[in-house]
C-alpha cells in the first residue's frame, strides 16, 4: 500500500495527520503494552526486549501495532506509530527485520506525518513551521525541510496535492492574512 492509498482509505485530507485514526481507518489494530501484558501474558521486560517505543506484528491476519504508551512523548510516539504502520503496509513483516526497511518505515513515516508536497503548496519554508503543523520533532522537522528545499518529487505527488487542496488553500490564506496583520 502506498502513502496515497493510505490518505484514501483512511480519509486523510489535512494536516496535522493521527497515526492512530490512520492505523485504524486500514486495519491496523493500536494496543498499548500495558494491554499486551494484559492480553498476550508477556512482561514487561520481555516487551522492552522487542523495543522500547513500539513494534507491529500480524495476529489472525491482522497486522497489530503495540505501543509503549510510558517511553516517549507526543511528537516520538506519533511518529513510531507511523513507523509502524510503514512496516505494515510495505510488506516488512512477512520477511526479516533489515537496516534497509527500517529506512524504509522511517521514510514512509515521515513523508505520510509531512508530506513534502503538501508543504511546498503551502508556501512552508521554516522547520518550526512544519513541527507546528505536521506535529513532528524538531529534527524530523529539519529533515524534511531539506527534502523540501532539494525540490524533491515524490511518487503520486499530484493526487495527493489535489486530496489536500482545501487544507493547502485555507492554509494559504490564513498565512497571508497573518502576515499582513504583522507588517
Amino acid at each position: 500500500m502506498t502513502i496515497k492509498e493510505v490518505y484514501e482509505k483512511a480519509d486523510i485530507r489535512s494536516l496535522p495527520i493521527s497515526p492512530e485514526e490512520a492505523a485504524r481507518r486500514v486495519g491496523i489494530k493500536l494496543v498499548s503494552y500495558r494491554t499486551m501484558t494484559e492480553v498476550y501474558d508477556i512482561s514487561t521486560v520481555g516487551l522492552y526486549t522487542k523495543s522500547r517505543l513500539g513494534f507491529s506484528f500480524c495476529e489472525d491476519g491482522r497486522f497489530v501495532i503495540a505501543i509503549n504508551e510510558c517511553s516517549c512523548g507526543e511528537r516520538r510516539r506519533r511518529f513510531t506509530i507511523a513507523h509502524e504502520i510503514g512496516h505494515c503496509v510495505l510488506g516488512h513483516l512477512l520477511r526479516e527485520s533489515s537496516h534497509e526497511s527500517e529506512r524504509e518505515a522511517d521514510r514512509f513515516a515521515a513523508e505520510l506525518l509531512a508530506p513534502i508536497c503538501v508543504l511546498r503548496e503551502c508556501g512552508i519554508k521554516h522547520a518550526e513551521e512544519i513541527s507546528r503543523l505536521c506535529g513532528i520533532s524538531m529534527a524530523a522537522a529539519e529533515i524534511c525541510l531539506k527534502r523540501l528545499l532539494s525540490g524533491e518529487k515524490t511518487p503520486d505527488e499530484k493526487e495527493i496535492i489535489e486530496r489536500f487542496s482545501v487544507f493547502i488553500s485555507e492554509y494559504r490564506k490564513s498565512a497571508q492574512y497573518f502576515k499582513a496583520r504583522c507588517s
